[in-house]
């Protein structure tokens, strides 16, 4: 890596890296509110109106995660135009439209808003420009992505690279149903976690 990119030097790191909530915001925003992040498998949300709500933290804002009318995967901002409540607040389900339990904005599965409570006592409404706001959204064998930017500096097959070229074509839908899973929450920066699961230095001796 210090022969591809000799810019970043040899030197040990600083601990601010690790420890500086100003480094931890320009992550947030250049790392995680520009990159395709992994959100669900396709099969999460097998039929029309199912839909899987994913709370990102550290891209602060939940998006939900849907297939519309017509088949297609789509994502939104989980946050109602009117006064930015959050509209969706189950896990999953399935349903044929979303409202918001503070006013009672109504939104179809395609974003746009369908009902306003009251609409005359607004002036000038304009229910088209009023929709949940949609997030960028593709799929790759399965797994669904979705970007946060508005406009994506690269494609999702461009940002999984050589990856995406070994694994096309596997056939991970026809992999086991059963899943499993556990969660936890450990008080260090993301980047401690990610660099104790990529590295292979502890292999020899904690395997």
């Amino acid at each position: 890596w210090h022969d591809l990119y000799p810019e970043l030097g040899t030197d040990p790191l600083p601990l601010s890296v690790f420890t500086s909530q100003d480094q931890y915001e320009l992550e947030r925003e250049h790392i995680f509110r520009k990159v395709w992040i992994y959100v669900c498998r396709i099969e999460q949300i097998p039929e029309l109106g199912d839909f899987f709500v994913k709370d990102l933290v550290v891209g602060g804002t939940s998006a939900i995660i849907s297939r519309d009318a017509s088949g297609a995967v789509t994502a939104f901002h989980n946050m109602c135009s009117h006064r930015g409540n959050k509209v969706v607040w189950a896990e999953h389900g399935n349903a044929t439209s979303w409202t918001c339990k503070f006013h009672g904005w109504t939104y179809g599965l395609d974003g746009k808003l369908k009902f306003v409570p009251d609409e005359k006592g607004f002036l000038d409404l304009d229910r088209a420009c009023l929709g949940l706001t949609p997030i960028n959204v593709d799929a790759w064998e399965g797994f669904v992505f979705i970007n946060l930017d508005p406009t994506p500096s690269e494609s999702l097959e461009e940002f999984l690279g050589d990856m995406a070229k070994q694994l096309s074509g596997y056939p991970f839908a026809e992999c086991s149903a059963t899943n499993f899973s556990w969660r936890g929450e450990v008080s260090a920066n993301w980047k401690v976690v990610k660099d104790s699961f990529q590295e292979v230095y502890h292999v020899g001796c904690l395997h």
